[in-house]
């Protein structure tokens, strides 16, 4: 049987998914009890009713279940104290600070490590300048049009605070994890997801975190899960240009990015500071898009357009940025949206915006990738 001490030294193996650093040294542990086989530990989480609560838990339970003569673990949470909290933020921004010192005596940058993109080809970053332009709507056709081509397809969706891919693809409950990472749940046409949304205990909790432990939470959901290999990998980020894209941009290997936008004159402002920001990073743009362009008339077909010509396509051609097409505003979306039945949607339009994307995403890295053979099931629109 092991000694506390013992247990105590493998349970630095157990990182804290939101700092990043091990439970030991976070002082998160706060009693462990051995009897005859029998461990029982006591942790103290940073947030109350912490959604990643699951991984720490699922972590001990492997790391010292492992540990010769230990037959039965139970591992309790609790969470910090309002002192305790200040006290472990004292010593975080001094280790920061320590590490900032240090960096700058050796000659290094501040920046964030990049991580590695494992079996993962194509990394495309779906952004958008401002809320509600249908930036996750972009994210699933172009996936959807991806899938049917028969590439393998995963979605990172890195908007912490407000995830919405999971919903419009129907998926829900959380995912499994093995000795490889957490499992990305799978739709009907087999695109692996990973949002927010699927870790929490309810869809409608709020996600009420600083921007540093965000970024740690993206970085941790492109590196703890196991994507496999994929073809294309989609991240769909947060609006603006604040930490998590930023996370992104300095994280993850990102190949291009496609740009949404709307016919508004606002909206294209936003989208200047948007194209800047990717210019200034070093990433590839792979184009434009203008979604809700224009409305169909159910009965005639003819095109009403909702907005004045916003010149989104001239300021495209200004920037030297690709125009990716024009999405139109379809009531079917957000009924098939509702119900979780995206995938079933489909129209010349999205088809064209995918086939323009992976034309752009062509020339800027070259893509080698050999899609699959796969049969789309019957659209049901």
């Amino acid at each position: 049987m092991p000694t506390k001490e013992e247990i105590i030294n493998r349970l630095r193996e157990v990182i804290d998914p939101e700092i990043g650093l091990n439970i030991v040294d976070l002082s998160m542990v706060k009693d462990v009890t051995i009897s005859e086989g029998f461990v029982g530990i006591t942790i103290a989480l940073t947030v109350k009713g912490c959604p990643l609560a699951t991984t720490i838990e699922t972590d001990i339970n492997r790391i010292i279940g492992a540990m010769p003569g230990i037959s039965n673990i139970s591992v309790q949470m609790t969470s910090m104290s309002k002192e305790e909290l200040n006290a472990l933020g004292a010593r975080l921004q001094d280790m920061r600070s320590k590490q900032k010192a240090v960096g700058k005596a050796a000659g290094l940058s501040a920046g964030i490590d990049k991580l590695d993109r494992k079996g993962v080809q194509k990394i495309v970053a779906i952004m958008s300048g401002k809320g509600g332009v249908g930036k996750s709507y972009a994210t699933s056709m172009l996936a959807i049009e991806l899938r049917k081509q028969g590439y393998n397809v995963g979605i990172l969706d890195a908007d912490i605070t407000g995830p919405s891919i999971a919903k419009i693809f129907g998926l829900a409950g959380k995912p499994m994890a093995d000795e490889n990472g957490v499992i990305p749940r799978e739709t009907e046409s087999g695109i692996k997801v990973i949002s927010m949304n699927l870790l929490l205990d309810t869809p409608d909790t709020p996600v009420i975190w600083r921007g540093p432990i965000i970024n740690g939470v993206i970085r941790q959901l492109f590196n703890d899960v196991n994507w496999g290999d994929l073809h294309f990998m989609l991240i769909d980020l947060p609006p603006g240009t604040g930490d998590a894209p930023l996370t992104v941009f300095q994280s993850l290997p990102v190949d291009a990015v496609v740009i949404v936008s709307t016919p508004q004159d606002l909206a294209m402002l936003i989208v200047r500071k948007s194209i800047n920001m990717v210019k200034q990073m070093n990433i590839p743009l792979a184009g434009i898009v203008e979604n809700m362009s224009y409305l169909k008339c159910p009965h005639c077909s003819e095109r009403i357009e909702m907005f004045e010509d916003s010149g989104i396509e001239k300021a495209s051609k200004d920037l030297k940025v690709p125009f990716l097409g024009r999405l139109p505003f379809d009531p079917k979306v957000n009924r098939l949206a509702d119900l979780g039945q995206i995938e079933r949607y489909t129209s010349k339009e999205t088809e064209e915006f995918a086939r323009k994307v992976k034309v752009e995403i062509t020339r800027l890295t070259g893509v080698t990738a050999t899609p699959i053979a796969w049969k789309r099931a019957s659209p049901d629109n």
